[in-house]
């Protein structure tokens, strides 16, 4: 039965069928190619419905078979992305370059296919307990079958949890002889990492630092029963996924294009807050952060950039001699 359900041709690689629905709901922005300003190109609001079902307010019925069609869809790309995983794996040994879509895909199928099987055979099985597990371990889902309303509750979480992160850093900074005007342009962050602060070296980070920086920036939240070998490595791996990922959203104008679900995971995955914020900001504070990660060398050198995601927040941020909103 399973066979079955994959059988159906597949939706293209590293799209969602949710972002179709946010198409029609959720504003696009367009980056100018002279200055690199952001420009709304629509002003509506982020929708507060699911647009993974159809229709605004579903009957029972109707949002049940809309989230199962929308389920067996995942499955179907995650079937493809089993392929395209080993191609793109095949091509990158050679060295050639690769799409964001497909930097995606080598990125997040690793653990997708450790969740296809129980999360196929929950659906054909139990599809009634899916809402009820996905309620309380989200990350039971493979990333192509999260909705929208999941990624916006977690995103709600992740923010809160930030605040609570944010005030215990801006006592840790001052312990290490820092202050928050360090952090607010990117020369006084300059001048910061280079007088060779301990928080701006991955190697010289103690074990609460890790774990902040670990659960800021989403990478998990059982860090706290690994070891802090494997939480460095973990930090180091995801800041090198984090610069590569920002080059490409800069080399395909990608950041404009991307819809909600991505937006949200993108932002996420930097610390950006995206819960109550509108889609031209958090595509303004993408935006931004991308630029100013990319005048880095290395994956290692974006760590000052984390920690002052951090230590602002929802603060603007001066770079260079222009001003631009951080979210």
């Amino acid at each position: 039965m399973f066979g079955r359900l994959l059988q159906q041709p597949p939706r293209q690689h590293g799209t969602l069928l949710v972002q179709r629905a946010c198409m029609r709901a959720v504003h696009t922005t367009r980056y100018a190619r002279g200055n690199k300003s952001v420009t709304s190109v629509a002003n509506e609001a982020r929708p507060n419905f699911d647009p993974t079902l159809p229709g605004r307010m579903p009957s029972p019925w109707s949002k049940f078979t809309g989230y199962m069609s929308f389920y067996k869809e995942g499955l179907k790309e995650l079937w493809a992305n089993r392929s395209a995983y080993t191609d793109i794996k095949r091509r990158t040994a050679r060295g050639e370059q690769i799409t964001r879509a497909e930097h995606q895909i080598l990125t997040r199928y690793p653990s997708d296919r450790l969740r296809i099987l129980p999360f196929g055979v929950l659906v054909i099985l139990a599809p009634e307990l899916i809402y009820l597990i996905v309620l309380f371990m989200p990350g039971f889902c493979p990333s192509t079958c999260v909705t929208y309303k999941t990624v916006a509750k977690g995103a709600a979480k992740h923010d809160a949890l930030k605040q609570k992160l944010h005030l215990r850093l801006l006592e840790r900074i001052g312990e290490d002889g820092l202050s928050v005007s360090d952090f607010v342009t990117e020369q006084a962050l300059a001048k910061a990492a280079a007088r060779g602060s301990r928080l701006f070296s991955m190697d010289k980070l103690d074990r609460g630092e890790l774990l902040m920086l670990y659960r800021f920036l989403g990478i998990g939240s059982m860090g706290w029963i690994l070891p802090t070998s494997w939480l460095r490595t973990g930090v180091a791996r995801h800041l090198s996924y984090v610069h590569k990922d920002d080059s490409l959203l800069l080399s395909e104008q990608a950041v404009g294009q991307l819809e909600l679900v991505d937006l949200f995971r993108a932002c996420q995955e930097r610390g950006i807050p995206s819960a109550d914020l509108p889609d031209y900001q958090l595509r303004q504070a993408l935006y931004s952060w991308a630029q100013l990660t990319q005048k880095q060398a290395g994956a290692g050198n974006i760590l000052p950039i984390a920690w002052s995601r951090l230590v602002l927040l929802n603060r603007s941020v001066k770079f260079g001699n222009a001003r631009r909103e951080m979210a």
